[in-house]
């Protein structure tokens, strides 16, 4: 079975597949589900405890898997030798940020996880920090009593950003949208499709324009001279930034139907659209 582990590339956290076989979990998080019309929003799964994944790993109590799934108690036995190498302690964190929505509609929780916001390294603070982008959450489903990851890229701030909107025709699992928490106009909103055996981001709306994220080309590349960053895939639109010849930018996405790539300049920039031919790609 897959088995995910959070490394340090280049400074920063990511998870990295491996082959391996999970500890079987009997149970799921039940908890209540409400959302918006369009959609539903994940719960936090009150029934997860960190503090007892902690206990069973140092042999003072019983497995339990409604309160330390078994994928769970993976995670932290995994976290604890990075965090002592690394000259920290590992701490659990209460009450557990982790989430829980059915996916599938067959009435079991699906569990989404990342280490920030569960358990910290004290004395080596910066372990499970991702940086400005944040950590990618995974979910994970229960099937045939082994627990298995299904999404391994969810950039999720908070419950409210994601919603699950109904299958298409012919599936049984919904598409996630992920965007923004709270009230304000969100750029950005990213969907996930279900594959068949895990979810893949596909495309994202930006500003009500479709952008291919699967379809597209990606890297890093310099512009050919000097660039305006347009707020959309039209000549006409607004520029946000002009950019010369010196800034490489970030290939997010190719436009559908519009000769442009949506870009990123830097981590703090905001991100926007140049003509491919501005793009100056081998």
């Amino acid at each position: 079975m897959p088995r995910h582990v959070l490394e340090r590339r280049d400074g920063r956290l990511s998870w990295r597949g491996s082959l391996t076989s999970l500890v079987p979990a009997l149970a799921a998080a039940s908890v209540a589900l409400a959302g918006p019309e369009s959609g539903v929003v994940p719960k936090r799964a009150e029934n997860i405890d960190i503090s007892r994944c902690f206990d069973i790993v140092a042999g003072k109590s019983e497995r339990d898997a409604a309160r330390c799934p078994a994928f769970l108690l993976e995670l932290v036995e995994q976290a604890e030798p990075s965090c002592r190498e690394a000259g920290g302690t590992l701490k659990p964190m209460s009450p557990a940020d982790v989430w829980a929505i059915d996916v599938n509609g067959d009435g079991k929780q699906e569990l989404s996880f990342e280490y920030a916001g569960n358990v910290a390294c004290e004395g080596a603070w910066s372990l499970f920090d991702c940086g400005s982008l944040g950590c990618p959450k995974l979910l994970y489903e229960e099937h045939a009593g082994t627990w298995r990851v299904i999404a391994s890229d969810i950039y999720a701030d908070s419950m409210e950003s994601v919603v699950l909107l109904p299958p298409a025709a012919g599936q049984r699992y919904g598409t996630l949208r992920v965007g923004c928490g709270g009230d304000a106009v969100c750029p950005e909103y990213w969907f996930h499709t279900w594959t068949g055996t895990t979810y893949q981001r596909q495309w994202v709306e930006v500003h009500g324009f479709r952008v291919s994220f699967a379809d597209s080309v990606h890297g890093l590349y310099p512009l050919a001279g000097q660039t305006a960053l347009l707020a959309a895939p039209e000549a006409k639109a607004t520029v946000i930034e002009r950019y010369d010849a010196t800034t490489e930018v970030e290939i997010i996405g190719t436009a559908e139907n519009a000769d442009y790539y949506y870009v990123s300049p830097c981590n703090a920039c905001e991100s926007g659209f140049v003509r491919k031919a501005a793009v100056a790609i081998p």
